[in-house]
């Protein structure tokens, strides 16, 4: 896209505010209810030189095209109805990485609902304009936002490659120049700091911004970079404080319960999370939550409440959890709702249709429907042995079984007293996301309800253990200089530990050292490539995975071999030329 700006018709070449911007060839998306709205905001942006633009009426439906497109400049009005508004829009774009660096998201509202927006301003919108309102006010907002982030550009450049670091790298240089918008591009580099796992430079980074200026944003970006440095006592200072001092700043309640929970506190994480969802009620992840707390914490109503709520704002969307559907069905049953329970289940089929995973889970719901439908026969408790049985055999045979999945199973082999197969499930889950502190919360949860809290504490040692003890071995190889023997042991882990994060991040990181010392393999690369794959579809969100990409990509370009799936045709064909030597031999 390429931006200019020139001097509007009929006026002369004076103070820059008298000139607005062309965007041709530059991409914009409309969200608002009214055709008419819809209508008069395209009006002003063909006026900004914009003629590809998409409008939408939906939030699920601008969730799925911020999801398939990028754009330049996002219109949306505040109240998009449902209780749902145009800050949460941002904030779950946001937490998502639906938008570019550059994009300019600007929320169109009415003057009675402008403190609410105004309470955020620091936190989500480029800008915000008050209706009623003309073209040129339109264009006039368009053009001070683009001054603002138009140099962001050689960021998006970065991003969407995959080029995290030179995407920090970028930001450096202009704070190097001292430019007048440094605060922008600070504010940006802690973002991309965080988004690449470097969360200690993160923290760094926002107490001095912090130092300088009392900026909400930044007290929220290093609760969240304590957070993830497991400082939990220093997170939830700065989350209380961000909450009392910008009550409608929602993201910081989430945070706030999360940090309780990771500290062993979930009745007041809970009572902040039933706050935040009065004020913000139509997330999906934080009803999820809400009603994941309120099941740990024996609250059934509120529990089926918060769980049923979060399949609502989910169906249709591309993040659905079918372990929220099975842990319904379970608070479903234990308040004696069978008929909810099985309703429950059709749903489950028809929203994950094709899903083994929630094959599984619907074979879960439907052996403990089945028990709980024949009271004290035999006959019906031995079908819902079986059942269960079929079940847990189908998810032996499944790769990349979401966690949740499984605590899920580990729950249905709890209540029926298949202790050992339910702590399987439960290792196999630890095994998996062993760092993951909401996963760890429900571990706790589930021996907790069973009254073994020390029975869950064992285990999440013992995996947290293991996970480290071969991360050391692999360390040590490292620093003794053998990193083929490194990248074998992480090899060999990963069939025993094929769904953990951290394990595939290290292997991919181990490979790639090897060959940037000892040179091209193609078998290994192909590894790599299919680590990364694995490890960005189990964790969407992780840094250290777009950080590894962007290696990867770099180790292709070195050696001249940077054609999409190349690495695995050179595999193949390195394995079918071993095929051939070994056939002559023989």
């Amino acid at each position: 896209m390429q931006i200019s700006v020139r001097p509007r018709p009929g006026t002369p070449r004076m103070a820059e505010q008298q000139r607005f911007p062309s965007l041709s060839g530059g991409r914009a998306l409309v969200i608002d209810r009214a055709s008419e709205m819809r209508a008069a905001l395209g009006r002003g942006l063909a006026a900004c030189g914009i003629a590809n633009v998409d409008y939408v009426a939906r939030v699920s439906d601008a969730l799925a095209r911020l999801n398939q497109s990028s754009y330049d400049i996002v219109l949306c009005e505040y109240d998009l109805g449902q209780g749902f508004d145009g800050v949460n829009l941002f904030e779950t774009s946001q937490r998502h990485q639906l938008l570019k660096p550059s994009t300019i998201f600007m929320v169109i509202t009415g003057e009675r609902r402008l403190a609410q927006v105004m309470s955020a301003a620091e936190l989500a919108p480029d800008d915000y304009l008050l209706k009623p309102f003309s073209g040129g006010e339109l264009i006039s907002r368009i053009e001070r936002a683009l001054r603002r982030k138009g140099r962001f550009r050689v960021i998006d450049d970065a991003v969407r490659v995959g080029d995290y670091l030179a995407a920090v790298s970028a930001c450096d240089e202009v704070l190097a120049a001292e430019a007048p918008d440094a605060i922008e591009f600070r504010r940006m580099k802690g973002r991309l700091l965080a988004q690449v796992g470097e969360h200690s430079a993160a923290r760094d980074l926002y107490r001095e911004l912090l130092a300088e200026r009392d900026a909400p944003w930044a007290l929220l970006g290093l609760g969240r970079a304590q957070f993830s440095l497991q400082q939990y006592d220093e997170a939830q200072q700065c989350f209380e404080r961000v909450k009392q001092e910008n009550e409608l700043v929602i993201e910081a309640y989430d945070w706030l319960a999360r940090t309780m929970v990771a500290q062993g506190d979930p009745k007041t994480a809970q009572e902040v999370l039933q706050d935040a969802a009065r004020r913000s009620p139509l997330v999906a992840q934080r009803q999820r939550a809400l009603g994941g707390l309120a099941h740990r914490n024996g609250d059934l109503a509120a529990a089926e409440a918060g769980l049923a709520q979060a399949i609502e704002l989910s169906r249709g969307s591309f993040w659905r959890d079918p372990a929220t559907y099975g842990e319904l069905a379970r608070v479903q049953l234990e308040r004696g709702d069978i008929g909810a329970a099985r309703r429950t289940s059709t749903r489950l089929k028809h929203d994950f249709r094709g899903d083994a995973a929630a094959d599984v889970l619907l074979q879960l719901v439907d052996a403990a429907v089945t028990e709980q439908m024949g009271g004290d026969s035999k006959l019906e408790r031995d079908k819902a042995r079986q059942k269960l049985k079929e079940a847990c055999e189908q998810l032996e045979t499944l790769d990349d079984v979401p966690a949740g999945v499984l605590l899920e199973a580990a729950h249905a082999c709890y209540a029926r007293r298949q202790r050992d197969q339910g702590e399987a499930f439960v290792r196999k889950a630890l095994r998996s996301s062993h760092d993951d502190t909401e996963l760890l919360a429900r571990v706790e949860g589930l021996y907790q309800a069973l009254g073994e809290p020390e029975t869950g504490s064992s285990l999440i040692a013992a995996a947290t253990q293991d996970i480290l003890e071969l991360n050391n071995e692999a360390v040590r190889a490292v620093q003794a200089g053998d990193l083929a023997g490194a990248a074998q042991r992480f090899v060999g882990a990963l069939e025993s530990l094929p769904g953990n994060v951290q394990v595939l991040l290290n292997a991919v990181h181990t490979i790639l050292s090897l060959i940037n010392r000892d040179g091209w393999n193609p078998q290994y690369m192909l590894l790599a490539e299919q680590y990364l794959a694995r490890a960005k579809r189990l964790d969407p969100a992780n840094g250290k995975t777009r950080q590894l990409i962007d290696a990867y990509r770099r180790t292709q370009r070195r050696y001249g071999v940077d054609a999409p799936g190349a690495a695995a045709a050179q595999a193949a064909a390195a394995a079918a030329e071993q095929g051939e030597g070994t056939d002559k031999a023989a």
